[in-house]
């Protein structure tokens, strides 16, 4: 059964914690329960396994590594290409990743990568829009593709899907790695609503990532910088905002790879002359 290598891996945790099953009925997991999802016969809802791999002392996301023996899936892989692929604007790579997924069957991370290429079709707006709306429980490859199609959303629809993950409590905010992530799609956004003219929306999201401490890497604060750069070149003050993004972009330059020094530079001529025109 699919939850057999859930509950194996558990177990080899367990063990080599020197933790018996009944160690866990504090937090209201029985020593039979535990017994049938190291089985495999049954699995555990998320925030009991979430609660027992805390009293191991492991994280979700090593849980994660283990079950993959340290490797991506090959839809996560893909993903990871065409973020890769999208940076260094390599369009005959994201031509050739649009192929394979699409021959994987694997259309929704296709169209995150046709949408780095070209503006979707009407008819590949709703079909990504339905599959974000339907989506239950949210990962890595969910939160990517949302991030690679943001640009082609309705504003309503890209606020919605925020405010999910936004909420207090969300499970993502739980999570360095994840937390990193949201800080991508957040940033995203806001220049996705700055260039629609949506002034209120990209400061809510803004006072949302200052709230929860969203930056917690270098990269991230450069990110959260040129993007707050260019809510202000839009609403605020073109001169301080310029400033700011260039001082970013410097930084990038510095420190960054130069597929995403150059990634971002062109993004940033692309929006101001957006603006301008």
């Amino acid at each position: 059964m699919i939850y057999r290598k859930y509950g194996e891996t558990f177990r080899r945790i367990r063990e080599q914690s020197h933790l018996s099953l009944s160690d866990f009925s504090s937090i209201g997991i029985s020593k039979g329960a535990l017994s049938n999802f190291e089985r495999g016969k049954s699995m555990m809802n998320f925030e009991k396994v979430t609660s027992a791999l805390q009293i191991m002392g492991v994280s979700l996301e090593d849980f994660e590594a283990f079950l993959n023996d340290y490797s991506l899936n090959e839809p996560d892989f893909l993903i990871q290409e065409i973020e890769k692929a999208t940076a260094a604007e390599d369009k005959n790579q994201l031509l050739k990743l649009i192929k394979v997924s699409e021959n994987q069957n694997f259309s929704h991370i296709a169209l995150a990568a046709k949408s780095s290429l070209r503006v979707l079709t009407t008819e590949e707006i709703e079909e990504i829009t339905d599959y974000l709306y339907e989506i239950d429980i949210w990962s890595y490859r969910e939160l990517c593709i949302f991030y690679l199609t943001m640009e082609n959303l309705s504003t309503r629809d890209i606020l919605y899907i925020l405010d999910l993950f936004l909420a207090p409590g969300h499970s993502f905010l739980n999570s360095r790695k994840y937390q990193g992530y949201l800080l991508q799609a957040c940033c995203r956004a806001v220049t996705v609503f700055s260039s629609r003219g949506y002034r209120e929306y990209g400061e809510y999201i803004l006072n949302k990532i200052e709230q929860y401490e969203l930056v917690n890497s270098m990269f991230l604060r450069n990110l959260r910088n040129i993007t707050r750069g260019y809510w202000i070149y839009c609403f605020v003050d073109k001169e301080e905002g310029n400033q700011l993004m260039l001082s970013a972009l410097s930084i990038f330059e510095a420190v960054s790879t130069p597929d995403n020094f150059n990634y971002y530079k062109h993004r940033y001529e692309k929006l101001v002359k957006k603006l301008n025109n």
